[in-house]
């Protein structure tokens, strides 16, 4: 709400476009309320939960915070003119789908631009999440943008002075993305609390809550610890799934490849849990370390398809932004490559393929699965893929062998998979660090002696409510006090940091 503030304030200054005390409230209400709607854990909860539990149901957190909105008037009794709600509710959407009001057209760029993606929304989130990580200090210069965009054609633009710091705030945005928000270890937790909801819906009717207000807005992350408080046996695969996140315990993701967008085209129907798992077993009957093992299910897979971009898909976002010249101040363009620093990326946006494991035992007969279904899939080549790429010549010698590109007859390639992640189809995987050797012990935060309460969302890539903690231990993992207890402590043992 602040940052909308600013900026519709810092418009208002333009002469030539009248803005009203009203203009200005509206777009003040869309920026506090265009979150409203957010389920529990965010973006998991109508990108990956809803589709699942109500398949082909069309919704989006928007049209929750909408629906919120509506109710809130009619609760509180606030008599705002059906003009102003339909005004709010299209800049929290970020489409003017009521032309015959006439709006301003450059407000809708402010809180939710679907023209290029700059807006007050990613300036605060972008902020907010480098901080909550504990990143440096943010490097995104919000209020320079702010103080610098101005309306020109009924489009805001930016002072060509600000081209770089515009690429910034694309960067930065996928730097988020590609380090914190697709981090493996956040998607296994995003998988796992999916799975749990999904276990839940049957009976706590979570899915159904997005359709009614009143109960819509009690729905939030503290739906996990309502299901580990639950002692009915229709839930205990849920709360089973929430035991394993706190003892993080999570699923394993055995393998990863970064693909080209075109790539993913090729071969997204090839690559699927049903083929992994077939050829995982067909791995299993063919070697005697693996007769053993449990045999692989299509549950047992999981292949994530996470594209990666700097905020407008494969397109280069600067070529989205009008600019304009400290000299012709009220004319616009696009700015060309000449324009811009050499240095700045040519391609966008990737595509990272994952496979995950529900059941870490099985991590090596998945790993080989996915593979031999990889090495099988030739890909045609790109214009990214087929550009000669030279290596530059080190004295630093591998001592790990690594495969040669194989180039098949027709010019395409065949992956032969990450050396450096490789493990053999018995690998049963770990429950940590193959560094570690020692226990882990469960213990809860200090602000959480009570499963009673509502604990915050956990960030990106931990654990859920309680921590790991490491302890002391032997290199066998035998706790101090055992050693103790049985007279074997001969001040040989280590402190064992957390991984």
């Amino acid at each position: 709400m602040h940052l909308a503030k600013v900026m519709v304030d810092h418009l208002s200054l333009q002469s030539n476009l009248d803005i009203t005390s009203r203009d200005r409230r509206c777009v003040q209400l869309a920026g506090l309320l265009h979150d409203l709607g957010h389920g529990p854990f965010s973006h998991v909860f109508d990108g990956q939960f809803i589709p699942r539990a109500r398949p082909g149901y069309q919704w989006k957190h928007e049209d929750a915070s909408e629906l919120m909105f509506e109710a809130m008037l009619a609760e509180n009794e606030i008599d705002l003119p059906r003009k102003d709600v339909e005004f709010v509710r299209d800049l929290i959407a970020g489409v003017d789908r009521h032309p015959q009001n006439k709006e301003k057209p450059y407000l809708f760029e402010i809180v939710a631009n679907k023209q290029n993606g700059i807006d007050v929304d990613k300036y605060d989130y972008i902020v907010r999440d480098t901080h909550q990580v504990g990143g440096d200090k943010c490097n995104l210069a919000a209020l320079r943008l702010i103080r610098s965009s101005r309306v020109i054609g009924n489009h805001i633009a930016y002072s060509n002075k600000d081209i770089t710091n515009v690429f910034l705030l694309f960067q930065e945005r996928w730097s988020l993305h590609k380090r914190v928000y697709t981090h493996h270890a956040a998607k296994a937790i995003e998988y796992m609390v999916v799975d749990a909801l999904l276990a839940a819906d049957p009976y706590l009717k979570i899915s159904e809550q997005i359709d009614d207000p009143q109960r819509y807005v009690f729905l939030t992350d503290s739906i996990l610890e309502e299901i580990e408080r639950s002692t009915q046996p229709e839930l205990s695969i849920a709360r089973e799934l929430v035991f394993r996140l706190r003892t993080r315990s999570l699923y394993k993701c055995v393998d990863i490849l970064y693909l080209h967008p075109d790539e993913e085209k090729q071969i997204k129907l090839l690559v699927t849990s049903e083929r992994i798992a077939h050829e995982a077993n067909r791995i299993r009957t063919q070697e005697l370390k693996t007769l053993e093992s449990s045999e692989v299910t299509t549950d047992d897979v999981i292949v994530d398809w996470t594209y990666v971009h700097f905020g407008m898909r494969d397109r280069n976002p600067i070529e989205l932004v009008l600019f304009y010249g400290k000299h012709n101040p009220n004319k616009a363009r696009h700015a060309r490559p000449e324009d811009y620093s050499r240095t700045f990326p040519t391609q966008f946006a990737e595509v990272n393929l994952r496979v995950f494991t529900r059941d870490r035992s099985l991590y090596g007969l998945v790993q080989a699965g996915f593979r031999s279904i990889i090495r099988q899939t030739p890909f045609k080549p790109t214009e990214e893929a087929s550009r000669n790429v030279s290596v530059a010549n080190t004295p630093i010698q591998s001592t790990l062998a690594l495969p040669n590109e194989v180039v098949t007859g027709s010019g395409g390639r065949l992956y032969e998979g990450n050396p450096f992640t490789l493990v053999p189809p018995s690998f049963a995987g770990s429950s940590g660090s193959p560094k570690l050797n020692s226990k882990r012990v469960l213990r809860p935060h200090k602000s959480h002696s009570s499963l009673s309460g509502t604990s915050p969302a956990p960030g990106p890539g931990e654990s859920i409510g309680l921590s790991l903690t490491s302890i002391e231990t032997s290199p066998v993992g035998q706790t101090k006090r055992e050693r103790e207890e049985e007279g074997e402590d001969d001040g040989a043992s280590k402190k064992v940091r957390r991984e």
